[in-house]
């Protein structure tokens, strides 16, 4: 067996049930894409709504945000067997990012004459295929400068931090508060065949060429110091996770910084930034 298959578990996936008031399902369900889910089920129970998900085997954290986020939220989880839960895998499909690149999910074939970067989601973190993600990792294909040193904050499985190793040849730092992240990212480099991702806890000692974040918009503003601290004079930051209607308060938050690229895909925008000091 490889060290690839040894990193996958056979056997339950554990799923989240946040159970909202239907008056506040369709800003949840916008919540938990944001966090990267693989997919939702949507079940609706009279005056509720259950959304059923992965966050992992270790949810905890997603949790704790979800709760924080919607006060009025009820949160289970359950255990399904994987060979029932793994179903959406025969319907998963390559996605196209931008040019020749595509992300392919592990277990197919990637599109002939293409790039490929393929993807093993684990139980938590997508394929890449989320609209936040497609952006980011497009911009940070358009925008980083091969062999530059990369930072991934809230890299999930790692599509970022692996893509600019893959397809860049960049050293990349990923960092994710759920834990099974640092897994994920170990898993997709060795389907990538690439040595260059390394796992950090929190943000680096040094500044880096570049940030990458695909997370939430009130994480953004949140950590906006943080990042801009990360980056050396003239570096780049790529922001992805807003949608269209929070850009204009996020960049508020990154005064050092000017914009270099702005991009949307189904209402979600991704922004290139270069900090100017």
């Amino acid at each position: 067996m490889s060290n690839f298959d040894e990193l996958i578990n056979d056997d339950a996936w554990r799923l989240v049930d946040v159970i909202v008031p239907s008056d506040e399902a369709e800003l949840a369900a916008d919540f938990l894409w944001g966090l990267g889910v693989v997919a939702i089920e949507e079940i609706t129970n009279n005056d509720t709504v259950v959304l059923r998900t992965s966050l992992g085997e270790n949810p905890q954290s997603s949790v704790a945000i979800i709760r924080e986020k919607f006060p009025r939220v009820a949160v289970t989880t359950v255990d399904i067997d994987r060979s029932v839960a793994d179903t959406w895998r025969e319907f998963a499909e390559p996605t196209h990012v931008v040019d020749d690149v595509y992300l392919v999910p592990a277990w197919l074939e990637g599109p002939v004459g293409c790039r490929s970067l393929f993807i093993e989601p684990l139980d938590t973190f997508g394929l890449g295929n989320h609209p936040t993600t497609v952006l980011a990792l497009r911009l940070a294909l358009q925008n980083v400068a091969p062999n530059s040193t990369v930072f991934d904050f809230g890299s999930g499985s790692g599509v970022l931090a692996v893509g600019v190793a893959s397809l860049l040849s960049c050293t990349s730092l990923a960092y994710d508060i759920a834990s099974s992240s640092q897994d994920a990212l170990r898993m997709n480099a060795i389907r990538n065949n690439v040595n260059t991702c390394l796992w950090v806890t929190g943000f680096p000692d040094v500044q880096v060429d570049a940030v990458l974040a695909n997370i939430l918009s009130p994480v953004l503003i949140a950590e906006a110091d943080n990042i801009c601290s990360a980056i050396r004079p003239g570096g780049v930051i790529v922001l992805s996770g807003m949608r269209e209607d929070q850009v204009d308060n996020v960049l508020r938050h990154y005064s050092s910084c000017t914009e270099r690229q702005r991009i949307e895909l189904d209402g979600w925008v991704a922004v290139a930034l270069q900090k100017t000091n």
